[in-house]
């Protein structure tokens, strides 16, 4: 039997170091579970395990999740930053993009859109669960997680493999994933700025301290436009940024 101890400290480092709120009685069980099955207890000065991240990252998602919002990128947000730069790449950055379908949906969209654009676009997905990241570049899908595209999309962009769906390459623009935290100083010096960063949902795992400096880490690092989903938390984001009302929902411009 594991100690309730153990499972609460272990809890909480989880936390610390990620951010994310674990309260749940499931994430407990999950913890427990890792722990009847073997899994390590690292000492106090050494980082958790990677196994031990990714149990409790909840990465359920499929592509064409929330479409408005891809609706209003490629008919308004895009042509309009198209014309700002042209020397410049769009860069749009997916926070988390678990398993790569919201980096993906993105692209597939450019793809297939008709409006086309002159400078040269870059997506970058980025997750704290390194083997949603492997997933994410592999691009393999099962049939649930591409439900919702059309069979034409299906046919151009994805081959059949096994019963599941492999995303083919983009040969105009550049998708790429990485693995980091999303409150690490560091990562974000690496990343750069973004004319456009989706984040949607992720708030909901977080208390309302950490939302606030995830937010002022968008401010820092945006020069455009920021889409949230619709749980995450609007009023924080509402004093950092400009709203703009749109169908269905806000986004926000920096």
């Amino acid at each position: 039997m594991i100690r309730e101890d153990v499972i609460t400290s272990l809890l909480k480092r989880i936390q610390n170091e990620t951010g994310i709120v674990l309260s749940r009685q499931t994430d407990r069980d999950r913890i427990s579970r890792y722990l009847d099955n073997g899994g390590e207890i690292p000492a106090l000065n050494e980082k958790l395990p990677v196994s031990l991240i990714n149990l409790v990252t909840t990465n359920e998602t499929y592509f064409e999740r929330e479409p408005h919002h891809f609706d209003r990128l490629i008919e308004e947000i895009l042509p309009n930053l198209d014309r700002l730069d042209p020397l410049k790449p769009i860069r749009i950055l997916s926070a988390p993009c678990s398993s790569g379908e919201e980096s993906y949906s993105i692209a597939l969209r450019l793809s297939a859109a008709s409006v086309k654009l002159s400078r040269p676009i870059e997506i970058i997905g980025i997750d704290i669960s390194e083997e949603m990241i492997e997933k994410a570049r592999k691009g393999l899908y099962s049939p649930r997680s591409v439900h919702a595209l059309d069979q034409s999309i299906l046919e151009r962009y994805f081959v059949c493999v096994d019963g599941y769906y492999q995303i083919l390459p983009f040969s105009s623009l550049t998708v790429r994933f990485i693995s980091g935290n999303v409150f690490d100083p560091e990562l974000w010096k690496s990343l750069g700025s973004f004319d456009v960063i989706f984040s949607r949902n992720m708030m909901i795992y977080f208390d309302s301290f950490k939302n606030r400096e995830l937010l002022k880490r968008f401010k820092e690092h945006l020069r455009g436009y920021l889409i949230l989903g619709h749980a995450d938390d609007h009023t924080q984001a509402k004093e950092l940024f400009s709203p703009l009302r749109i169908e269905r929902g806000v986004i926000y411009h920096s």
